[in-house]
Parts: C-alpha cells; sequence; structure tokens
C-alpha cells in the first residue's frame, strides 16, 4: 500500500507541474472548461504580440500563429483572396529573409507594395507606438478615412482590437492618425492571431 500512495503522490505532482505551464494564450478556468477571452485578456494578448514585433522575436510570434496562419492587410478593406497569410513557420524567418512578397497596393500610386517581411512589419505594423499610446477598444470600430472597414465580415465570430493613434500635426488637419487592428480567434480554448490589419486616412 506504501508503495502504491507514492506512485499516485508523484504521478499527482507532475501533473500539477505540466498544468503549471500553460501558453498565455490558453484560456480555460480553474474547472478546466473552455471559455471565451475577456476584453483585457484580448489586449494582455496584444501587448504581448507588440512585443514580438518590437523586439523582432518571431519565434516567440509564431506561438501565437495556428495552422491557418496570420492574415496581414495593409489598409482597412481585408482581401481574403490576395492578403499575404504567412505560417508560423513562415514567420520564424522574417529577420533573415531577403524574399520581397507582394503585399498590395500603395494608396494613390496603386503600385505594388513589393517589400520583405522586415520591411513590411517595420512600415505596416510597427510605425507608431500602438500600443503605448494608442486609443485602444475591444469589437468595437468606427468609420474612419474613406476606406470601408469589412473586419467583421472577413473574420466571422474572431475578436479583435483597435488600436488607434489621433493625427497631430496641424499641416495636416488630423489626417495623419494611424491604426492597428489585431483579430484573434479561440479555437478549443486557446486564442490565435489571424490577423494585422493596417489602417491609415487613404485617398
Amino acid at each position: 500500500m506504501k508503495h502504491i500512495a507514492f506512485l499516485v503522490l508523484v504521478v499527482a505532482l507532475f501533473s500539477c507541474s505540466g498544468n503549471s505551464k500553460k501558453e498565455n494564450n490558453e484560456v480555460k478556468d480553474s474547472s478546466n472548461v473552455v471559455v471565451e477571452p475577456t476584453d483585457s485578456m484580448l489586449i494582455e494578448y496584444s501587448n504581448h504580440v507588440f512585443k514580438n514585433f518590437d523586439t523582432e522575436n518571431y519565434r516567440a510570434l509564431a506561438e501565437w500563429i495556428s495552422a491557418e496562419g496570420v492574415r496581414f492587410s495593409a489598409y482597412a478593406f481585408i482581401d481574403t483572396t490576395k492578403d499575404v497569410v504567412l505560417s508560423a513557420d513562415k514567420i520564424k524567418t522574417a529577420a533573415s529573409s531577403t524574399e520581397k512578397l507582394n503585399w498590395g497596393s500603395f494608396d494613390g500610386s496603386g503600385d505594388p507594395i513589393e517589400m520583405t517581411m522586415a520591411d513590411y512589419f517595420a512600415d505596416f505594423v510597427t510605425d507608431a507606438a500602438f500600443a503605448g499610446s494608442g486609443e485602444v477598444t475591444v469589437n468595437k470600430f468606427s468609420q474612419r478615412g474613406n476606406t470601408t472597414n469589412n473586419i467583421e465580415e472577413a473574420y466571422p465570430g474572431c475578436d479583435y482590437v483597435d488600436f488607434f493613434i489621433k493625427g497631430e500635426n496641424p499641416d495636416f488637419d488630423g489626417m495623419d492618425w494611424k491604426a492597428l487592428c489585431l483579430v484573434f480567434k479561440t479555437i478549443e480554448g486557446k486564442t490565435w492571431l489571424v490577423g494585422v490589419v493596417h489602417d491609415e486616412w487613404t485617398i
């Protein structure tokens, strides 16, 4: 009996140790029941994602990406057939990759946005201090600029966190605003990053 009791204790200790190492984006309550992420949790997830982009920690960023990949949209209108979708493995190579991808077209000129992943992230993801100074809303969006925002149609059933920075240069009459929206999808208790939508004033 003593040997059996000892084995049960060892198994219990290992079980507790394993449960303490859950990913930050795994959402379960104390009874191990899957729950939906709260607004504060989604904002916390967004801050983790921003930190990974800012520090170019693409291996950590890849842990937020499911088998579906993550779609990048340069402007508010999301083209689900043409916008670039990156896999977790692809993201891991962002710092060193010299491959140029077509991310869409520049507003105004219509020229193709042909950039490496690192260059695109610099110009369309970390081009402003969104996490530090942006106005943050969860699952709420107000139309701004001339580009139609179709985020709810492109990502049905998903949550999104919108970071908005007001324009400050008086010469531009407030039109120098920027925004970035991170889209999350929760699958079986785990929340994944599925979309990164950049936005700014368009012609």
